[in-house]
């Protein structure tokens, strides 16, 4: 049988990807303690040798010459969507200011890039605009998926894989036309309910449905479930790469899971697709090690020693998006696509 694959992905947004309201000063306050958990799991990889998808939102890659008066210049065309309160950009601070920790981050891609274990520097959007919602135009995309690839390719990067906020897709001829050539698909755990595919409207029922998923999820991480695995996808002339489990914060009812039974679950994730050469994909925010980090990443580290393991045994390889969607262009690895 065919080696399986792992593929390992962050959503990296930091305070991007929790913004409501653009007049909250105090938003997304602590976050700035992710620059401790990216650079402990840039040791982590290094140390087993290990490369991520690193899906980044492109402001957070944005360095101070490129903010001239520490703000970025460019004027891009912004969503409105019926969530958000104020204009998509107010209340962004500059580079100067203490909240620009929060909004910039080229300390932490410049340890990326240049980590001695290639990770791939991937699109989280520019500004994390929800993609697949009606309030993204298909001008807002365009200069979404642009945009972040012109501020990658500065720091000598050529973006090629994205991740879309919130998992919801669209927009994919224009994602196509930008030079990407794959993206992560929306999640497919049975829990879900099917609301990543079609997400409910109705504000009661969402809520009422938000809430029983939480609790299905707590049962599925509970009871040490293996997670799905799943096949690459040509989807309008893309690679679309399939969801298996999401890595999770230690906060709300995922605090009372024990540690261990996230490893479990990630360990029988990856045996059966090396057992069946298929895809494994984990996924997680460099958030949700917060606040418990050297914990959160003692188990992540455990997750990456049993994927060394399987790895060195030749029953599983390990690669980013634009690995696998180069292999599959090529006509290598077939195994990996329906």
């Amino acid at each position: 049988m065919a080696a399986g694959v792992l593929s390992i992905s962050f959503d990296f947004e930091m305070a991007w990807g929790t913004r409501r309201n653009a007049r909250d000063l105090n938003h997304a306050q602590g976050v700035e303690r992710v620059r401790e958990v990216v650079r402990g799991l840039l040791e982590i990889f290094a140390r087993h040798r290990i490369s991520a998808t690193w899906a980044t939102v492109g402001h957070l890659m944005l360095k101070p010459e490129d903010c001239p008066g520490g703000r970025f210049p460019k004027q891009l065309p912004a969503p409105q969507p019926d969530w958000f309160t104020g204009d998509w950009y107010d209340g962004i601070p500059s580079m100067a200011e203490p909240r620009g920790l929060r909004y910039y981050a080229p300390d932490l891609v410049e340890a990326i890039v240049n980590c001695p274990v290639h990770q791939e520097l991937a699109s989280h959007t520019f500004s994390h605009v929800v993609i697949g919602e009606d309030a993204c135009t298909r001008e807002v995309a365009r200069a979404e998926f642009d945009t972040c690839r012109e501020v990658a390719q500065r720091w000598g990067r050529e973006v090629r894989s994205l991740v879309f906020p919130r998992n919801k897709v669209g927009h994919l001829d224009v994602l196509r036309e930008t030079g990407h050539l794959c993206f992560r698909g929306p999640n497919s755990e049975w829990f879900l309910l099917g609301t990543a595919a079609k997400p409910i409207k109705n504000r009661l029922l969402n809520r009422l449905t938000y809430n029983l998923v939480r609790v299905l999820r707590f049962v599925d991480e509970s009871l040490v479930i293996c997670p799905p695995l799943g096949k690459a996808r040509r989807v309008e002339g893309l690679w679309e790469l399939p969801h298996s489990m999401f890595f999770p914060g230690c906060t709300g009812l995922s605090k009372f899971v024990p540690r261990e039974s996230q490893v479990q679950r990630a360990t029988k994730g990856m045996q059966k697709a090396a057992r069946l050469g298929r895809i494994f994909s984990l996924y997680t925010h460099p958030h949700n090690f917060l606040p418990d980090v050297p914990e959160q990443l003692e188990a992540f580290e455990q997750i990456c020693i049993a994927a060394a393991r399987l790895r060195d045994a030749g029953e599983i390889e390990i690669k980013t998006m634009e690995e696998i969607a180069h292999d599959l262009s090529a006509g290598r690895n077939l195994h990996w696509a329906a």
